[in-house]
């Protein structure tokens, strides 16, 4: 738990997953779709374990996602950018070590990002490094309300090494927020009146709210957190604030707790799956919420699960080629839409490659995925949509929806069970 925390990526969640390399897909809902392989990429030399551990999507046709070559060893940070049609590889700073951790924006001109001892700002037309420490693995949380109010937390509860604290830039000077901001390990803001934020311990830690002049804890969201370890906290708008964790909060398994605000009171969701890690979230433009979590037990397993806003859970396989151990470390909804990006990635034996999954993508959108995707042809009817995937010479994939007209009925294929199959036209 702590090597993921300080980590802030999918480490831990891979590291469990690769146990289960040549497992077979269990069964999920049938109304759930897929969440398939957009690319995958490798950096550097072949033992390379490359990941992504923080997604931003500033547009349908602008987001970015973070990693390193090599986290867990020595590693540079890492950056691709989607433009609507393709993810590209960006540079970022030279001279940098380690790995991106975590990403905020406020628009497509204004997109942060903090690693092991820096935060990069992007201006819309290149990345700079806007301040640094000495503390370099004290970084956990970036929060970005605009081009002159940001800020970089850095919490050390389980690491036990310095800590950064909480800093806070307003476009000119950065400065340093003492009391209960120190402690922060994630942040989400709404506007400059109103961040929320977790804090973690070994006890759990405590729920926090910024007012636009002071941090103060949330003593309303305690009954609902009670004895839970916390590890993430998602503010899509006043009235719909999310803060996930595991409880008990002493406990290496236990049960994924999902706390919401619904801007009047506090309500406490427990998962019905035991679950040993939980990674960063997203919600589903629906009211409800997707969470990557791994599994508990002697056979660990990522899964992404999902709560509906009427209270329903179901959880579903992440697609992972054969042989491939699988970590998911953070989500981002596509504005506008119910699509969302996952980022993380696929271990083997040798080494493995960072991952970008996409579920939901609009029946129309037509994209080229380029970068040693896998090869030959592939063809899925499901869910109304035909999706063709076609390899090309250079090993870019050319991925073509088409929308069928007729009801769907259910087939197993030997692969994956419960794709959803048209029959008709």
């Amino acid at each position: 738990m702590k090597a993921a925390r300080r980590a802030g990526i999918v480490l831990a969640s891979i590291s469990a997953a690769v146990g289960t390399l040549a497992a077979g897909y269990p069964a999920r809902a049938a109304d759930v779709p897929d969440w398939d392989i957009a690319t995958k990429v490798h950096y550097g030399p072949s033992a390379n374990a490359s990941g992504y551990s923080a997604v931003i999507a500033a547009a349908k046709d602008n987001a970015w996602v973070f990693g390193g070559t090599n986290p867990g060893g020595s590693s540079s940070p890492a950056a691709e950018h989607w433009n609507g049609k393709r993810w590209q590889a960006w540079r970022l700073p030279a001279g940098l070590d380690g790995f991106v951790v975590a990403a905020a924006a406020s628009s497509a001109s204004n997109v942060w990002a903090v690693g092991e001892g820096y935060a990069l700002r992007w201006n819309g037309i290149r990345w700079t490094v806007a301040k640094s420490w000495s503390q370099a693995s004290g970084i956990t949380s970036v929060a970005a309300i605009s081009s002159s109010d940001v800020w970089v937390f850095g919490s050390s509860s389980f690491s036990g090494g310095p800590s950064v604290g909480a800093w806070h830039y307003n476009g000119r000077a950065w400065a340093r927020a003492g009391g209960i901001a120190d402690a922060i390990y994630r942040a989400s803001a709404l506007s400059p009146g109103s961040i929320w934020a977790i804090t973690v311990s070994p006890r759990g830690g405590s729920v926090v709210h910024y007012n636009g002049s002071a941090w103060n804890e949330v003593p309303a969201a305690d009954a609902a957190l009670a004895n839970t370890q916390l590890n993430d906290v998602l503010a899509a708008s006043p009235g719909n604030v999310w803060v996930s964790g595991i409880a008990p909060a002493n406990a290496a398994d236990g049960r994924l707790i999902l706390a919401h605000w619904n801007g009047k009171k506090w309500k406490r969701f427990v998962a019905p799956w035991p679950v040993q890690q939980t990674e960063r979230f997203a919600t589903d433009g629906a009211h409800g919420i997707w969470i990557p979590v791994v599994t508990g037990g002697d056979s660990p397993t990522t899964w992404i699960l999902h709560l509906s806003h009427t209270g329903r859970w179901v959880r579903t396989e992440i697609a992972a080629g054969r042989g491939d151990g699988v970590g998911v470390g953070d989500l981002a909804l596509i504005p506008g839409t119910r699509n969302v990006w996952g980022v993380g990635g696929l271990v083997t034996t040798v080494g493995g490659d960072a991952a970008i999954w996409d579920l939901g993508v609009i029946a129309d959108h037509l994209a080229a995925h380029e970068r040693r995707s896998a090869p030959g042809h592939r063809l899925v009817i499901e869910r109304g949509v035909i999706r063709v995937y076609l390899t090309t010479g250079n090993r870019a994939v050319v991925w073509v929806y088409l929308t069928t007209r007729t009801n769907m009925c259910r087939v197993a294929t030997g692969r994956r069970p419960g794709f959803a199959v048209d029959a008709g036209d």
